[in-house]
């Protein structure tokens, strides 16, 4: 009777684990969904890729989303909190109030910094062909100056339409999604949850 116990509570455990990790899926999905219908209002020419996982030397990294224009690639991480965020530009972790219980969570910045690197590694174009930005898209309020790359979502289609030199033609953005389409892993629930356990076994070894 013992084994049966165990078992079940090992089945249950891994019940409660895959609800948890999709809860968690729907919630960040739910804010890139809100960030493409929101670009979707975009008046210059653009190609919009969402939910990139993408191989890296150690495992793999997944980007939220890749707005390609001819002004560049722009790398959006998306967020998707309430309360007030408090944080710097360069600190490891910024924290989330929310009536006086306070979280921290990885600097989104840094985060999205790594998945810059990963896109411009796959390309020769110049550095300032890639634009990380983090987009908030809950009604999270900003109480600390967290850098200018970091906005609300209201704010997302002026900062994509800010005047900037023009890099990539027609041609070459088509050739760029292409290459990014080759690239990335297939689109699916369980690309997801690999990234995911991936992300917590990362956790985890840092802790120990």
């Amino acid at each position: 009777m013992t084994a049966i116990y165990i078992l079940l509570a090992g089945v249950v455990s891994l019940i409660i684990g895959v609800v948890a990790g999709r809860q968690l899926l729907i919630l960040q999905n739910r804010g890139e969904a809100l960030v493409a219908n929101n670009l979707a209002n975009l008046n210059r020419p653009h190609l919009l890729l969402n939910n990139v996982t993408l191989p890296t030397e150690d495992g793999t990294t997944q980007v939220d989303h890749i707005l390609v224009t001819e002004a560049g690639l722009f790398i959006i991480e998306t967020k998707h909190y309430t309360g007030w965020i408090l944080g710097r530009p360069h600190d490891d972790y910024w924290t989330q109030v929310i009536y006086r219980k306070k979280s921290r969570f990885h600097n989104p910045l840094k985060q999205n910094y790594g998945h810059v690197k990963t896109v411009q590694a796959l390309f020769k174009l110049p550095e300032s062909a890639f634009v990380g930005v983090v987009v908030f898209t809950g009604d999270a309020k900003f109480k600390t100056d967290l850098g200018q790359n970091v906005i609300h979502l209201d704010q997302l289609l002026d900062f994509v339409q800010q005047r900037r030199d023009e890099v990539l033609d027609e041609r070459q953005m088509t050739y760029v999604v292409g290459r990014l389409e080759m690239k990335r892993l297939r689109r699916s629930l369980e690309t997801d949850e690999y990234h995911l356990n991936f992300v917590r076994n990362k956790i985890s070894e840092k802790s120990r």
